[in-house]
């Protein structure tokens, strides 16, 4: 299965990632998010993941094919800022397709509750918990071709080899 995760920067939010990217601000239009569904849908038919915030939801949703599904990552643990009351500690994840799972398979949750990841370097850089349930939540196999679109602080590809290396020799996992 040839299959993606896409972690943007947020609608609204691109003035966040300018010092990383100059043309970040793109991602303040909401017809550069169209245009990366439709790249999902084009080009990994079998499988795809979007990470987005709660705020964006009704914006984006109404643009992806009728058959996603929205899951959500929520943080046990997350950055409180002053004067925003309630607090925002969840993601929607919108995913697509994926590999179907035999009844004798464990069933993976359309959630996860996660911490975020501290010190990464890169806001919004994803912890490795909820990069496996991605994996999971999309039916991934060890030989499976993942790409991830936007790499930012890379802790998603290293998540990825780190859960294949964990499938294919799990007496080995966490062995680095």
């Amino acid at each position: 299965m040839k299959f993606c995760y896409a972690d943007p920067p947020y609608l609204g939010c691109g003035k966040r990632y300018v010092p990383y990217h100059p043309e970040a601000l793109v991602w303040d239009v909401p017809e550069t998010h169209r245009d990366l569904i439709a790249r999902l849908c084009d080009e990994f038919p079998e499988a795809w993941a979007l990470s987005l915030h709660s705020v964006s939801l009704r914006t984006i949703l109404p643009m992806c094919p009728e058959d996603v599904r929205v899951a959500a990552w929520v943080k046990p643990f997350a950055s409180y800022k002053p004067n925003v009351n309630p607090a925002y500690t969840w993601e929607p994840v919108i995913w697509r397709g994926g590999r179907k799972r035999g009844r004798r398979e464990p069933s993976v949750r359309d959630h996860v509750a996660a911490n975020i990841r501290l010190q990464s370097g890169l806001v919004g850089a994803k912890p490795e918990a909820f990069c496996w349930w991605v994996f999971d939540l999309l039916g991934a196999q060890p030989e499976d071709e993942f790409h991830d679109l936007f790499p930012g602080s890379g802790a998603v590809s290293r998540a990825w080899e780190t859960w294949r290396r964990a499938r294919l020799f799990p007496l080995f996992a966490g062995v680095d």
